[in-house]
């Protein structure tokens, strides 16, 4: 068994799972920056994964795994892209604010706290379970070397 499939799989998850917590992150550290008058300002973004078809019965030749050929096409392609969210902007009553507008608005980025915050928490939780199956392949790995040491 080559356990550097499972580690490179474990891996591209925990990588993934990084640039979820990166992003999210960023869009925390920017909700209240203040959209000024010309618009140019913060932008929040999202991580969109790309959607990966399955592997078709026809292009798999006579000795290759499809277990092996999905993870290195899996694996040789980029996992997701980073684009911008198309969540409206906020706009907040405070007209002594100096960026206020004529109606005494101010307007933020649209980053939605709470949202944010359980992106932060699910990709947390799911790069822990990345590092727990690399642990457990090691493991596995070890052991095999162990046991394969003693004939």
């Amino acid at each position: 068994m080559d356990y550097q499939q499972s580690f490179a799989v474990s891996a591209a998850g925990m990588s993934l799972e990084r640039m979820r917590v990166d992003i999210s992150t960023l869009n925390l550290a920017n909700a209240n920056t203040v959209i000024g008058s010309g618009g140019a300002t913060f932008q929040p973004m999202r991580l969109v994964p790309y959607a990966h078809t399955p592997l078709a019965a026809a292009s798999v030749t006579a000795g290759e795994s499809t277990f092996t050929s999905m993870i290195e096409r899996t694996l040789s392609a980029p996992q997701a892209r980073v684009e911008p969210s198309l969540a409206p902007v906020r706009r907040a009553y405070e007209p002594g604010h100096p960026y206020a507008d004529a109606q005494g608005f101010v307007s933020y980025p649209g980053v939605d706290t709470a949202t944010e915050m359980m992106t932060m928490m699910s990709a947390t939780r799911a790069y822990e379970a990345n590092v727990a199956a690399m642990t457990m392949a090691r493991t596995m790995a070890m052991k095999a070397l162990e046991i394969g040491g003693k004939q």
